[in-house]
């Protein structure tokens, strides 16, 4: 009977790693509704803001005051991360999901979120990096 149940476990688990389990992207959605984060309609950037992406569809975009995780409508591969400039279309002051782009990428959805929020989330990305890499 012992026999038996290691081969069983031995089947399950291989095909447990055959599969392809949830990705990065669906880890920061869930964190989205677990931390049932705020979403915006429009954040004021002024001059000063920084960006850390964090995967082709999701980045933290840093202001003077404020944090956000910005999601983008699909993976964006475009960027230049030394240059990362809004494509501003209304006011320059400002970014509006589903109307602002970020070097091409269209903007769905910003959520604000706090520092420990954007850390949390930096420290997900890179143990998924160090796990694959």
């Amino acid at each position: 009977m012992k026999p038996a149940m290691a081969i069983l476990a031995i089947t399950l688990l291989a095909g447990c790693a055959a599969q392809t389990g949830p990705t990065l992207d669906d880890a920061i959605a869930d964190f989205i509704s677990a931390s049932e984060l705020e979403e915006l309609d429009v954040i004021r950037t002024l001059d000063r803001y920084s960006i850390a992406d964090l995967t082709e569809r999701y980045i933290i975009l840093r202001t003077r005051k404020d944090v956000y995780l910005v999601r983008f409508d699909r993976h964006c591969l475009a960027w230049n991360k030394d240059k990362v400039t809004p494509d501003i279309r209304h006011d320059k002051n400002a970014l509006r999901p589903r109307v602002d782009t970020i070097r091409g990428c269209r903007i769905n959805r910003i959520f604000a979120i706090d520092e420990a929020g954007a850390e949390e989330l930096t420290m997900l990305v890179n143990a998924s990096v160090s796990v694959r890499g």
